[in-house]
């Protein structure tokens, strides 16, 4: 089968007639139409069944009887804390009964009353019989109170129990998380409670009650966890996954959610490679899985699978991106940049095979999915959020002074045995700094082209609300964000996002759609200007004219002459932008056929589409470079996916246990393209944005694609006694990325566990111990992260300029490979979770092993067959192992201060652990069995020869020697992978102030400046001051070689040794928030709800004993992080 890559016309590519652009407005009319049908459909009440319960149990527990009861009907139910504990053994047989006469034989002999409240059975502790803990109510002193109870976020509560201490009186709030109290005592004490939410003491007096905050339960073994597909009590589990809010990332001023979850989750590593407005994220979990195919997890949205990486290469992606730890992706930012992180209400990490296996050859490396807000019944509610901040470079490296630079370079000049160059030397463009420019004034680079401010303001605002059966979330926002260059540059983002969810009276019916769409623009510089500070000698002559125009340094006595060619403002005079557009949207449709039997549906759809233009206009080159042209590059890139999962879902309480049964089927396409065009020959920049007024126009490679993906998926759960559990997962997929021998392949998993902390031989010994869980699984996950197409021969069109007969003719590129499989990986995973004090303190750790084999790699073709290489399948092994460490503790929970606190830890271990044929093959000097993947073979270095001056290096027959042999010397193997990585978070809240912040460790190895490739004396590049530590006379013991004017290949050695990495571990503190609830009573006259004001920063303080810029992005050419401050309020209305 021949492919040929797709290559449009030249007409095809004008920013007003472009087909992807007609394309993408077709698409969005038809999602309108779509979104316009559903709307009309929602209006259609659903047929209200009769609310009737049918239940068998013997001995069962009271929260699962209720469980089952509240599901057959609809309603909600609240549980005081500690009911587990106190409830009784439920025996009962009943068929086709009413509610009222269901909860009686519930309830009876039971510690507890219940009362209904519109949809919620409210549970309450049965008050005691003592008359002397009742409080006697005179009639003089009772009153009606009110108030209000709302989360953390200012967000209405209902379903909230509102009892008066000591009483039989109580509440339930209702929608707007209001309630109302009558004949109560005019002071006194409210408890309130909410699963999930930590209770509360509240004091009132003379009947004026404080608004209520209930805080999360962040360590509670009870709470619901989304997995694939659905979502669980955590409690029940059998999988190694985490978990983090949208309320934890909202604390951050990060415009990228990936980086709000950095350091908070073991064993996933994430590294911002840039400082870079929507640079490029690493992301690694739990270790590198493959030699040559992708590493990402798979990202899922709400259902939707969602690209890491635009398809082909960036014009500019080069200074927002740089290889990291293991990536496999192509150049540019991440298109995370493109996902509001305030639309986010959490993040939930599937790591091994118990939580992946479902996904199956998507999920090798994990997956990540990503669960947006929806509204809540109640009072329609206007939240606005505002913030403006400032960010500036954190660290900077130390470089030399214009008198050290001076000194270096005539001692270069010297030791080379070569004349000092002077003002009265013939001036060349490798001695300007000596000529030219000696007399010049010094100039700190670093703070005149890196050292500015950089702005940022964020507004955003949602309208949500509804009742019982509807709810509905709008909103939308704009933020804009400056560089800390000194060009005019920004990012500028606008988003919108719509949720609606409606269910019938009887709550069989549900029906859910999301949208969203975020549009970036995005003003770039033409480099990253913190390596531009390295190829500007300290005496460059000032980068502007007095005038604002470009300075390209006349020679004094030659006007003609210039000594500036290579002026990093130049870029002042070119234009980039960079416009992305992302939408996505889903719906899910559900119907429960049977009691426990639901049928369902989700469609999902993603077009993420992005153009870029690049504008170099002539002032922009030096005006000794003759005869130069303005020109153009025109680049779109598109996403376009859809993907419809219908499923069946059953559930049966079974008298022993319950049982849980999904199955369903997947259908993907996703179509992938870029294109581009570079033009020439313009009048005048006015029409450089036009490709139709150029005189040569050049197409750049172009390529459309399509990836076809179906799968069947199946998930067994029983639960015997709730406290024996087994997990059975399968999956059969098929992949158009592979040949016709093998589309098809075969996943699966099988996890169990056992809570062990429930058994009365554990609750007899200790008290202790609340909670106690085993858990353990294996499965087999796989990888088609390939390029489409790799498995057929592929023709690619001659370059442009070498016709055939006046037509361009087609060369073979690629060989075909139809027996092209899968990639698998094995996952082993047990862990234990272990709660203290009612789980006050709660400890989780897990051992993993992953093992991938049938790994994808480019196989090295002999010249005589005409291709370079062909993909195919190595009998190569990666083993990942790790342990992973989570311990949370509620250190103080008083009515009024709290202090929470999370420690993460993992230490993993990569090693190769078969690669049949290595020693023969063209990857002999890139990896060694038994090591990590990530290994770097180098020299070893033996430093600075005392008599000589040049560096030396250990042979493999142990001598010293200037020059060793590339292929047998490199006797030292490197691993730049982290030895153990982790954070440190505490949240401390006391009365209306919340103070939150994460410390983010690293232990790892990172390039050393030292050796950075630097050419002491060599052109017109500054250095770093580590330099003054050179070689001067013999007899000196340094590390750091003798000055000369030459390529120096003994520097290029000491690159490539040992050397040139050095201790690159930090800890940092990743951000911290301090906020204060200001009491609504002072703003409720004007209709607010509540307000809150916040200040925030990022990558605040960093301890380190790296000498580069960074440690996490260990470059010192390329801008690190920057520490970001930023002030908010927050306003509910």
């Amino acid at each position: 089968m021949n492919l040929i890559h797709y290559q449009r016309g030249v007409a095809s590519f004008s920013k007003e007639n472009s087909p992807l652009r007609t394309r993408m407005f077709k698409r969005l009319a038809v999602m309108k139409i779509i979104i316009a049908l559903i709307a009309i459909n929602l209006q259609v009440t659903a047929r209200t069944y009769a609310q009737q319960i049918t239940l068998s149990y013997k001995n069962a527990k009271l929260w699962d009887v209720l469980s089952s009861a509240s599901k057959q009907i609809g309603y909600g139910f609240s549980l005081p804390p500690e009911a587990a504990k106190k409830a009784k053994p439920v025996t009962i047989n009943i068929k086709s009964a009413t509610i009222e006469t269901a909860l009686q034989m519930i309830f009876e002999d039971q510690p507890f009353v219940y009362k209904i409240e519109g949809k919620l059975i409210m549970v309450a502790d049965k008050p005691a019989e003592k008359k002397s803990e009742t409080l006697t109510l005179r009639s003089d002193v009772l009153t009606t109170i009110r108030g209000t109870v709302t989360d953390e976020e200012g967000q209405p509560l209902p379903g909230a129990t509102v009892m008066v201490k000591r009483t039989n009186l109580g509440a339930v709030t209702d929608g707007s998380g209001r309630f109302t109290i009558p004949d109560a005592p005019e002071n006194g004490a409210l408890l309130i409670r909410m699963i999930g939410k930590e209770s509360r003491e509240v004091a009132y007096k003379n009947g004026v009650v404080p608004n209520v905050t209930l805080k999360d339960v962040e360590a509670d073994l009870s709470e619901v966890q989304i997995i694939a597909y659905g979502q669980i009590e955590k409690k029940y589990g059998t999988s190694n996954q985490g978990t983090i809010t949208g309320a934890q990332i909202a604390r951050q001023p990060v415009s990228n959610p990936l980086l709000g979850i950095q350091g908070r989750i073991p064993g996933l590593f994430i590294q911002q490679t840039s400082g870079q407005t929507n640079g490029r994220i690493g992301v690694l979990l739990q270790g590198i899985n493959s030699l040559a195919s992708g590493t990402e997890p798979f990202y899922v949205i709400d259902g939707i699978p969602y690209s890491p990486d635009f398809t082909g290469s960036s014009l500019v992606g080069n200074q927002i991106s740089q290889n990291v730890l293991g990536a496999k992706t192509s150049s540019g930012g991440s298109t995370f940049n493109f996902i509001n992180p305030a639309d986010i209400e959490s993040v939930t990490i599937l790591k091994d095979a118990d939580a992946t296996a479902i996904y199956g050859s998507r999920a090798a490396n994990g997956a990540i999915l990503i669960t947006t807000k929806k509204g809540k019944p109640g009072k329609t509610k206007v939240d606005l959020n505002m913030q403006s901040g400032w960010s500036q470079v954190t660290r900077r490296p130390d470089f030399l002074n214009k008198d050290q630079y001076l000194e270096l370079r005539r001692e270069g000049y010297k030791n080379s045995g070569e004349d000092v160059p002077n003002e009265n030397s013939v001036p060349d463009y490798s001695n300007y700094p000596l000529t030219v420019w000696a007399n010049n004034k010094e100039h700190d680079w670093w703070k005149e082209l890196v050292g500015g401010t950089a702005n940022f303001t964020s507004l955003q605002a949602n309208v949500s609300g509804g009742n019982e059966n509807t709810t509905f979330l709008a909103g939308g926002g704009y933020s804009k964000q400056t560089t800390v260059y000194p060009n005019d540059l920004a990012d500028k983002k606008y988003n919108v996002n719509l949720t609606i969810n409606t269910t019938s009276d009887n709550r069989k019916f549900n029906f859910m759609i999301k949208g969203s769409f975020l549009r970036d623009d995005n003003r770039l510089n033409g480099i990253d200007l913190a390596s531009a500070v390295l190829t500007t000698a300290p005496n460059a002559p000032d980068l502007l004219n007095p005038d604002g125009s470009i300075n390209w340094g006349p020679f004094p006595n030659d006007p003609n002459r210039y000594s500036f060619g290579d002026n990093p403002l130049k870029e002042k005079y070119n234009e980039y932008y960079s416009t992305s557009n992302n939408l996505l949207g889903t719906s899910l449709i559900s119907y429960e056929l049977l009691p426990g039997l639901t049928v369902k549906s989700t469609f999902g759809y993603n077009m993420l589409f992005g153009d870029e233009m690049v504008l170099r206009k002539f002032e922009s080159y030096s005006p000794e470079f003759v005869g130069v042209t303005s020109s153009s590059k025109f680049q779109d890139r598109s996403i376009n996916s859809y993907i419809i999962e219908p499923q069946i879902t059953y559930r049966k309480d079974l008298p022993d246990g319950v049982i849980d049964f999904l199955v369903g089927s997947s259908f993907q396409q996703t179509k992938t393209q870029y294109s581009g065009i570079e033009a020439f020959g313009f009048n005048n920049n006015s029409q450089l944005a036009n490709p139709r007024a150029a005189t040569n126009v050049q197409p750049l490679l172009g390529k459309e694609t399509l990836y076809k993906y179906n799968a069947i998926f199946g998930r067994l759960n029983y639960r015997h006694h709730n406290k024996y559990i087994l997990n059975f997962t399968a999956r059969r997929d098929g992949s158009s990325r592979f040949g016709d021998n093998n589309k098809l392949h075969n996943f699966f998993s099988a996890g169990g566990a056992w809570l062990f902390g429930d058994e009365d031989f554990l609750k007899n010994l200790t008290s202790g111990i609340s909670t106690g869980k085993l858990r353990i699984n294996y499965g087999i996950t796989g990888n088609d992260q390939i390029d489409d197409y790799v498995y057929a021969s592929l023709l690619d069109a001659v370059p442009s300029g070498m016709p055939y007969q006046g037509i361009t003719p087609l060369i073979p590129s690629r060989l075909a490979n139809p027996n092209l499989q899968w990639e698998s990986t094995n996952k082993f995973n047990i862990g234990i979770d272990l709660g203290f004090f009612n789980d006050r303190l709660s400890f989780t750790v897990d051992y993993f092993r992953n093992r991938s084999s049938n790994q994808l790699v480019d196989y090295i073709m002999p010249n005589l067959t005409g291709f370079t290489n062909v993909k195919k399948n190595f009998e190569a092994v990666i083993q990942n192992t790790g342990i992973e460490l989570l311990l949370n503790a509620s250190i103080i929970s008083k009515p009024d201060f709290t202090w929470r606190t999370s420690f993460n830890a993992t230490i993993p271990k990569n090693k190769l652990i078969d690669f049949p044929g290595l020693e023969g093959s063209s990857y002999a000097n890139t990896y060694v069995i038994g090591k990590p993947v990530n290994i770097i073979k180098a020299y070893e270095f033996a430093g600075v020869n005392a008599t000589t001056g040049l560096y030396e290096f250990v042979t493999s027959k142990g001598e010293k020697l200037n020059y060793p042999d590339f292929f047998m010397d490199r006797t030292k193997l490197i691993d730049i992978n982290p030895k153990w990585y982790g954070g440190f978070s505490n949240t401390i809240s006391y009365k209306g102030f919340d103070l939150d912040f994460l410390l983010q460790y690293v232990n790892q190895v990172s390039p050393n400046i030292k050796y950075e490739n630097f050419f002491p004396g060599y052109g017109s590049s500054n250095l770093p001051t580590y330099m003054l530590k050179r070689w001067q006379k013999e007899g000196d013991i340094t590390d750091v070689e003798k000055i000369t004017t030459g390529y120096s290949i003994t520097t290029v050695n000491a690159k490539d040794s040992d050397a040139k990495y050095s201790n690159g571990s930090f800890l940092r503190l990743k951000n911290a928030s301090i906020s204060y609830n200001i009491p609504a009573t002072l703003f409720r006259k004007i209709g607010i709800s509540s307000l809150r004001a916040y200040v925030q920063g990022q990558n605040l303080l960093t301890i380190t004993k790296y000498e580069g810029a960074d440690p996490e992005t260990h470059s010192i050419g390329f801008l690190p992080p920057l520490r970001t401050y930023t002030l908010g309020l927050q306003v509910s209305l």
